[in-house]
């Protein structure tokens, strides 16, 4: 028998979190800060690092040395500072507590996140790719499958941190927090210049 009642339930779990992942994709190209951070940062210390004689990096061609940095610099700028400060103020306004009214279920989100942020990541790794070997950047290809193994758990461990940083600090405190971090391990952490070319002091710090 044929019966024409309403029938409402919640789209399959795949359909809601590939939804959510284009609105946290959609908002993070349309944000200038996010761009900013995620890609103009990344490519021009790329290009400025590479390039100066100013600061010794490596022992080799400067590009062998910057490229790999910049890449772990990508990580940590899109899935821990990026995401820190897009869900701390996502908190404040209530975007959070309006999303849990949805099917959309706290598993869901996370995954949503993460898959936006694995996009943006995709986007800044063929960027600072084609930046790099029009540099004169020439990894083995041999090198690329623990890379993006690296990048992988990267991305885990920093997004894990950002949204426990967004979680536990009010907004305000995110941002500046997340940016400290940022400015912190992108100028002494060792992320795009070793530990062995820094002074000896500021390399033990």
């Amino acid at each position: 028998m044929t019966t024409y009642a309403p029938a409402p339930a919640a789209a399959p779990r795949s359909r809601r979190v590939l939804a959510q992942a284009r609105g946290e994709l959609g908002a993070t190209l349309r944000n200038g800060e996010q761009l900013l951070l995620t890609l103009i940062i990344p490519l021009g210390l790329l290009v400025a690092l590479s390039r100066t004689t100013l600061v010794r990096v490596g022992d080799g061609a400067s590009i062998d040395t910057v490229a790999p940095g910049i890449l772990a610099l990508a990580v940590l700028s899109t899935a821990f500072t990026s995401q820190a400060i897009s869900t701390g103020f996502e908190r404040r306004y209530g975007v959070l507590k309006l999303l849990g009214a949805t099917p959309l279920s706290r598993a869901d989100l996370v995954f949503a996140k993460t898959l936006a942020v694995l996009a943006v990541e995709a986007v800044q790794v063929m960027a600072i790719t084609t930046v790099g070997y029009a540099l004169g950047w020439r990894p083995p290809l041999s090198a690329w499958p623990a890379a993006v193994l690296l990048l992988l758990l990267g991305t885990y461990a920093f997004s894990a941190l950002g949204l426990l940083m967004a979680g536990a600090l009010r907004p305000e405190a995110t941002l500046a927090a997340a940016n400290a971090v940022f400015l912190v391990l992108l100028l002494a952490g060792g992320t795009v210049v070793p530990l062995d070319s820094m002074p000896t002091g500021l390399a033990v710090v």
